[in-house]
């Protein structure tokens, strides 16, 4: 039997704005996380909610490693064009004097 939380004047539980969904990473991505959460903690056992929380916080850092592996793609191309650059502008001085003492 769920149980009845007492709801603040704007009809959030404590914590529930900040907090998102523990048991579905990608509903708490789309917003759906508040609801979600407040059902979560009525109906399912303690122990699939902490389970859910860590795959959560898994299902995170897999995201972080894929914007980090992307931030050093796009690291290593700038440097590429800078490099590309570079040498384009030399060819376009041409050859310089040198002076030889």
């Amino acid at each position: 039997m769920a149980r009845e939380r007492e709801k603040p004047e704007d009809g959030k539980t404590a914590g529930e704005e900040t907090r998102g969904c523990v048991v579905c990473p990608i509903a708490s991505l789309a917003g759906a996380g508040g609801i979600l959460y407040s059902k979560a903690m009525d109906v399912f056992p303690a122990e699939f909610v902490e389970h859910a929380a860590g795959a959560r916080r898994e299902f995170l850092l897999a995201i972080r490693s894929l914007i980090d592996e992307a931030l050093r793609s796009q690291d290593a191309y700038l440097e590429r064009y800078r490099d590309h650059e570079t040498e384009k502008a030399a060819r376009r001085r041409g050859p310089q004097k040198v002076s030889v003492e």
